[in-house]
């Protein structure tokens, strides 16, 4: 073997060396967060009802760590055979195409919620939310198996053509509009009223997740510029895992939230009267409305052509000063009944 040979040897050990610590440690920091969460899961999620949401949560939190097993035990078992290692190259990339959508579902809902359950938005956002599958999909068909030497063991995914990119552009795209429609939405309840626990919590973990999953996909779509071909996708694992994290925390954070804790007893079936009482009362309103809107989507679910009268605590005065809001404006009702509130 030429000194040449031994030089390219030896620098595509350093990289798959490289990419293998790189996918331990991605998959190491989301074992001991699960551990550090596992407590608030039990309480959060598993002690309530389970909805739709729940079962996003939870596909999110263990077929993800599940999948990763089956990733780290191909970059490292060195029984898996090239004819295998193509075939799971693919499925490696579509299964972390397909993981990162049902994290970006749970987005979705959040501001499904946010907006009063607003059938354009949701059309809106699930057009998007499809687009990215698909354009995701197109550039991980151009993907393929890094070509390694014999005495090398790994299946690791990347790609040459110019589309490869779009597996992380798709997303990314997504986010940054999930963003601006959360930041749009919650500006109103800013400038009109208090600022609560639960908006702080929803503002607080909506820009984190943005800031946090745009960086993850920007270097990834930068290594895959101006990196080495071995090298193109060796953050793809880490951006999927760290989008599990941030929205298990989305979650979480948001059922444990003091605001929920606080107003999320209020009774299901709330309605306003007439106009002006609505703008006499809107003000300590807010909170339970904001709640029911993001927290309690089960019972708001069963509180569905439901007719009475709510009780609704002012926020900012005795806890004992209540006010009884009776049933009258039909189309008022409609905006405020069974309002989402599963995230």
């Amino acid at each position: 073997m030429s000194s040449a040979e031994l030089d390219a040897l030896a620098l595509g050990a350093r990289h798959l060396l490289a990419g293998k610590y790189f996918q331990l440690a991605a998959f190491v920091m989301l074992i001991y967060d699960h551990m550090l969460t596992l407590s608030d899961e039990v309480d959060k999620i598993w002690s309530r009802k389970f909805s739709g949401v729940t079962i996003l949560f939870l596909l999110n939190r263990y077929v993800t760590p599940l999948q990763f097993i089956i990733i780290l035990d191909a970059f490292h078992d060195p029984r898996w055979t090239k004819y295998a290692c193509s075939h799971f190259a693919i499925f490696e990339g579509a299964s972390t195409v397909a993981l990162i959508a049902i994290c970006q579902s749970i987005m979705i809902l959040r501001v499904y919620a946010l907006y009063r359950r607003s059938l354009y938005i949701l059309i809106f956002l699930m057009v998007l939310w499809g687009a990215q599958i698909v354009t995701s999909a197109v550039g991980l068909h151009t993907g393929f198996m890094v070509a390694l030497p014999p005495v090398l063991t790994g299946c690791i995914l990347t790609g040459d053509s110019p589309i490869f990119p779009l597996v992380w552009v798709g997303p990314l795209v997504t986010d940054t509009i999930i963003f601006g429609l959360t930041v749009w939405r919650t500006r109103m309840y800013l400038l009109t009223s208090r600022k609560t626990h639960t908006i702080h919590v929803f503002i607080r973990d909506g820009a984190a997740y943005f800031l946090v999953i745009f960086m993850a996909n920007l270097i990834n779509t930068l290594f895959f510029f101006l990196a080495d071909s071995d090298l193109k996708a060796i953050g793809a694992s880490f951006s999927q895992l760290i989008t599990a994290v941030m929205v298990s925390r989305i979650v979480l954070n948001l059922r444990s939230s003091n605001s929920w804790k606080q107003f999320g007893d209020t009774s299901a079936g709330a309605s306003l009267g007439s106009r002006n009482e609505r703008r006499e009362k809107g003000r300590s309103l807010q909170p339970s409305f904001l709640t029911r809107t993001i927290c309690d989507l089960e019972d708001s679910e069963d509180a569905e052509g439901s007719e009475g009268r709510v009780q609704v605590d002012d926020v900012g005065k005795d806890s004992t000063d209540k006010s009884t809001i009776p049933l009258s404006s039909m189309s008022i009702r409609r905006k405020l009944d069974s309002i989402p509130c599963d995230v």
